[in-house]
């Protein structure tokens, strides 16, 4: 008995292919040794006529991963906290009134640190904050502002004073400010703070 494939129903015959073509394909991927290739279901372009390709991802796809999964390892690989340990704490003018910021550096899980920036170069709170950001996030961490204010830092008597606002990101809490300048200048004799002024 001579059986065609034109003497069943279109539909049956696209059934029995495409299992066909599936066992094909799990097959194939089991005997492989590489995971990256993958089986395309059969294209038919006519009723006779259909295929099955084995393509690579596309290049593109492959280096978006590559990227944020290097993006992502470089905060997690071991070293998130000894990168964070590396950012200096306190980074200010050594002398003069100047605009400063609070920055919240986050890496991954509960890790975070915070850290002090100001500069007298600053005519805006955000400007600072514009500066240092790119370079945490460059090391893998996000960042935030937690606010701002002012800094008095009068080095010839060892004091400095913490006080005011940030109009953009509001006040920071200036005793977290203070604690970690108690930390950089251990010899100073006056580091205090108040919410007062602008």
């Amino acid at each position: 008995l001579d059986l065609k494939f034109s003497a069943f129903p279109p539909s049956m015959v696209w059934g029995c292919r495409a299992e066909f073509w599936l066992m094909f394909c799990v097959l194939r991927s089991l005997a492989s040794t590489s995971f990256r290739t993958k089986c395309v279901p059969p294209t038919v372009y006519s009723s006779q006529h259909f295929l099955c390709d084995l393509r690579q991802p596309l290049d593109g796809s492959k280096a978006k991963f590559t990227r944020q999964f290097s993006k992502n390892m470089s905060a997690e690989g071991g070293g998130a906290e000894a990168k964070l340990a590396a950012i200096p704490d306190v980074e200010i003018d050594p002398d003069g009134k100047f605009k400063y910021i609070l920055i919240r550096c986050h890496g991954p899980g509960d890790v975070s640190k915070d850290i002090v920036r100001g500069f007298a170069w600053a005519e805006f709170h955000a400007d600072i904050y514009d500066r240092v950001a790119p370079g945490i996030e460059a090391l893998g961490f996000d960042c935030e502002c937690l606010g701002g204010g002012r800094i008095q830092h009068t080095s010839s008597q060892k004091k400095i004073l913490v006080y005011g606002y940030s109009m953009g990101f509001g006040q920071a809490d200036h005793s977290i400010t203070v604690e970690k300048l108690k930390k950089k200048f251990p010899d100073y004799a006056s580091i205090t703070f108040n919410n007062e002024g602008y």
